[in-house]
């Protein structure tokens, strides 16, 4: 069974986000090690939407939860009018499961040379694929005392409530070069300098304030929901939302120091655009839409445009695939 551990960072018991958030800095004193997991990647710089008569053409188009519903994909990269010789895709974690085509969709991502952030689920099955081969396992199928319907498993302690033997069988129908692709997908996607927004970072779920990314809590910038009104983030639905206590603290710092974070992960709360985040899960997966947040350049400066598809139910799918 694979299991993640946790290394102390530091003997000071030090939070974040409450009162005075700058007088500590949740995350420092202890993190789970993640094992060949990419913690902070830089996008390179010629996929930067240019401002100036002379600029290139090229956009960002980030996308939020797609969770295997790739005609949905295809669908929104043809309303935006995406041309992968100038436009570049990132996609905001839980690219794959839940929905019908999972491998469709990484395929679909490879080709068009698209930058992926790495989800909760997708950390997920990479678990999973790891778990796999220190177990040998051979078969997706459950073992003689697992049933398909088992809530508990090797995978538990990661807060997955569901038996493995889907996220076995997906790691299967993944396959290696998919997986591989998976694999090289950041925890956090460093996307650099645009225009008000100041340094755009693309994540899956959250970032705690006033905490390096290369310090950052990946299994929270993955999975966090909330903060304790002590700073702590959670995957919990109780506390503050975290975007709130982000939004407040980038208010406080010089505006060339601050950060604007894209994120998906919370369908529940929908599209969510504040001064400095935007959330884009919007349901897809569930029958809601898929959103895209588009970034091109200008003479002067950069603009900004939501654009959304209609989705269909893929849950259904889901089940009947599996």
């Amino acid at each position: 069974m694979l299991s993640r551990s946790v290394v102390e960072w530091g003997s000071e018991d030090v939070l974040l986000g409450g009162e005075n958030p700058e007088a500590g800095q949740y995350g420092l004193n202890e993190r789970p090690i993640f094992i060949d997991t990419i913690q902070v990647l830089d996008l390179p710089s010629k996929h930067l939407p240019e401002t100036g008569k002379n600029r290139h053409p090229g956009r960002l188009v980030i996308v939020g939860d797609v969770h295997g519903m790739k005609n949905e994909l295809v669908n929104l990269l043809e309303k935006v009018d995406f041309d992968k010789d100038k436009d570049h895709l990132i996609l905001a974690g839980d690219m794959i499961s839940k929905g019908p085509d999972s491998p469709g969709v990484v395929d679909l991502a490879m080709s068009l040379g698209a930058t992926g952030v790495r989800g909760n689920h997708e950390d997920r099955i990479i678990l999973a694929q790891a778990d796999m081969v220190a177990d040998h396992l051979t078969s997706d199928l459950p073992g003689p005392n697992e049933g398909r319907e088992k809530v508990e498993d090797a995978l538990e302690e990661e807060s997955f409530s569901h038996g493995d033997y889907k996220d076995r069988s997906l790691v299967r129908l993944l396959g290696p070069e998919r997986m591989k692709w998976l694999k090289g997908c950041p925890v956090i996607l460093r996307v650099g300098k645009i225009g008000d927004m100041g340094e755009v970072v693309v994540v899956h779920a959250g970032l705690t304030p006033s905490v390096e990314l290369e310090k950052q809590n990946p299994a929270m910038v993955m999975n966090m929901r909330t903060m304790s009104k002590d700073g702590v983030p959670s995957d919990e639905g109780t506390g503050t939302v975290w975007l709130k206590v982000w939004n407040k603290y980038q208010n406080k710092l010089p505006k060339n120091e601050r950060t604007t974070v894209i994120y998906g992960h919370n369908a529940k709360l929908g599209l969510q655009v504040e001064k400095y985040s935007i959330g884009l899960d919007t349901g897809c997966v569930k029958g809601g839409r898929l959103t895209a947040l588009v970034i091109e350049g200008g003479n002067t400066d950069h603009t900004t445009k939501l654009v959304h598809v209609d989705c269909a139910d893929g849950r259904t799918k889901w089940r009947k695939y599996m």
